[in-house]
């Protein structure tokens, strides 16, 4: 996986990335190179949380 090149202003708001196990989107900036994050827990409840940029990774090319 690559990670998210980082720039002075992180990935793109609204931009869907891979976190850990999860396919996560990012909502917004954070404090210190980090992005705040969405994502859907196994019991479809929502979760946000603020994570290092250098954690996340591209999603990778998909056939569908």
């Amino acid at each position: 996986m690559t990670n998210i090149p980082s720039s002075s202003q992180g990935p793109e708001q609204g931009s869907l990335a891979r976190y850990k196990n999860r396919i996560v989107r990012v909502v917004g900036v954070a404090q210190g190179e980090r992005s705040k994050i969405q994502w859907l827990t196994e019991d479809g409840e929502m979760r946000m949380s603020a994570v290092k940029w250098k954690n996340l990774h591209r999603m990778q090319p998909q056939l569908f």
